[in-house]
């Protein structure tokens, strides 16, 4: 019982240090959010289902191949190219917040998969779960250290989702402009972030 319990809080501690700090995907979610609450759930969801599946594919000898370093240039270019395509999207919805129409657009299935690009293309993220997975083995149980991890990141999705939608009412469209010009500022930096980390680093 203690080991599950410890387990489980070990896996939760995880979880929130790696979907708490301020990435694309946080960007994204709180982008969307500001339009409908479940259009930042789904981005953070889509997000969530492919850490989850690296886990998994770790877990499971997978990914063995993910240290390749032209499979990483690879998903580094293209991930990059959709970092830049997002941040088009979020200038688009500034110009339309500044006439006065909606912002970000979009259904709950095509924000998932968004959110889901999001870490597929991003090589960094398995390197991530790559660390992350040789700590949850260690644990004390690792089925309940799992489940703490995956909880504590659907609750921080949750959580951002609902209180960026609910602050929707006590933010003008010039305060939503702002942001959306500042969110793709961001996404753009991300995008150059992730060429320079990758081929000019070191």
């Amino acid at each position: 019982m203690i080991d599950s319990i410890g387990g489980f809080l070990s896996g939760a501690i995880l979880g929130f240090g790696a979907a708490v700090p301020i990435g694309p995907v946080n960007i994204l979610i709180m982008s969307y959010a500001l339009v409908k609450f479940r259009l930042g759930l789904a981005i953070g969801l889509g997000a969530m289902a492919v850490d989850v599946g690296y886990l998994l594919a770790i877990n499971f000898g997978l990914l063995k191949f993910s240290q390749n370093e032209i499979l990483t240039q690879i998903l580094a270019i293209f991930g990059a190219l959709f970092l830049l395509y997002i941040a088009y999207l979020t200038l688009k919805s500034a110009k339309s917040l500044a006439r006065q129409k909606t912002g970000l657009s979009g259904g709950f299935w095509s924000c998932f998969i968004k959110g889901a690009l999001m870490n597929i293309l991003n090589p960094y993220i398995i390197g991530f779960w790559l660390s992350v997975s040789g700590v949850v083995m260690m644990l004390p149980s690792v089925i309940m250290g799992f489940a703490g991890l995956v909880v504590s990141i659907v609750s921080w999705v949750v959580f951002l989702s609902f209180i960026v939608s609910r602050s929707r009412k006590f933010i003008g469209a010039k305060t939503q402009m702002a942001f959306a010009y500042i969110s793709a500022i961001l996404m753009a930096g991300f995008a150059i972030m992730l060429i320079f980390n990758t081929f000019l680093k070191g």
